[in-house]
């Protein structure tokens, strides 16, 4: 395993973490550029899948029907949707004056609900922190490494009774046909009960320490990406393999609980393109490896946090 999501060439990270006592506010805005070229002008072969639905995401369904994505990534807390959604078109119509005359754009904002250690009542992210989570995963240098844990759309979020957040991972592949290229995955992680966290094929369930009584449901958010040429129907088939990677980790994909998976290719996809075989079984292998070793991630790198009503959220003991 290698660093991170931003070691795919051309993709980008940036979180904008807000924090306050009074009221309590656990939150922020965490920013993926799938590529740094102008991606109105040239978007990227993208695929989505809902392991569950429970969720109130924007953008996906342009990026099923027609295969593509044209506009940066935004995770955030769940009633902060909105304001996200406005910041990043704010963004993108400051950058591009005809935009909007008619043509329009499609940002892609997902959420997970950080109201166990977030007073969600504040809402507390405006359009302006998205438009500054944009702007700074767009200056951001080639393979920048991604800050885990508690940081942006991650400051509230809890996963299996411990404090959950951003985790990223990634590992390079070289499959059949001799194509050389990295997988990289970035997660936001907010699911899960104590007693269901695997790690490494180990379930150490709630021992070691004093987990938050989480409900069973929850959400995860999957992004994958890589710079192999896969077109968009490949990678549909990649981000449906994302499922297998949290169910290592024990993500238990609940009645009321939200997983999405986004994969997108920064990989030219002009030449002729191969047909689906045998290689691929590779890389389905490297999503789960490289979706677990993320989720890990999350919690390895996250820090305790005391929230709403003086919840506190230790850091898991077991990663």
């Amino acid at each position: 395993m290698t660093s991170g999501i931003t070691d795919v060439p051309g993709v980008r990270v940036a979180h904008v973490t807000l924090s306050q006592d009074a009221p309590v506010v656990r939150t922020g805005v965490t920013c993926v550029l799938p590529h740094h070229r102008d991606l109105l002008a040239h978007p990227v072969p993208a695929a989505a899948h809902v392991v569950n639905g429970y969720g109130k995401p924007v953008g996906l369904s342009q990026v099923v029907e027609l295969g593509e994505l044209e506009a940066p990534v935004l995770l955030t807390g769940t009633l902060a949707v909105g304001a996200v959604h406005e910041g990043a078109v704010r963004e993108l119509l400051g950058r591009h004056p005809d935009l909007g005359r008619p043509a329009t754009v499609n940002p892609v904002v997902l959420e997970c609900n950080d109201g166990r250690l977030h007073d969600a009542r504040t809402l507390a992210v405006r359009p302006a922190h998205a438009q500054a989570a944009v702007r700074a995963a767009r200056t951001a240098g080639e393979g920048h490494p991604v800050e885990q844990g508690a940081v942006g759309a991650g400051t509230g979020m809890v996963a299996f009774g411990w404090k959950g957040g951003i985790g990223t991972a990634s590992v390079p592949v070289q499959d059949d046909d001799g194509v050389r290229a990295t997988l990289g995955a970035l997660v936001l992680t907010n699911m899960g009960r104590p007693e269901d966290l695997v790690v490494h094929g180990r379930r150490v369930g709630a021992r070691g320490g004093e987990p938050v009584a989480d409900p069973v449901d929850g959400s995860v958010v999957v992004l994958l990406a890589t710079d192999a040429p896969f077109d968009a129907r490949q990678l549909g088939r990649l981000a449906r393999r994302g499922q297998n990677g949290l169910a290592r980790t024990g993500v238990p994909t609940a009645h009321g609980s939200g997983e999405f998976v986004l994969a997108w290719s920064t990989g030219s996809t002009t030449d002729a393109p191969r047909r689906d075989g045998g290689w691929l079984t590779l890389w389905f292998d490297a999503v789960a490896e490289v979706v677990e070793e993320a989720v890990l991630s999350s919690l390895r790198h996250a820090r305790a946090t005391t929230g709403l009503g003086g919840l506190v959220a230790d850091r898991c003991p077991h990663v």
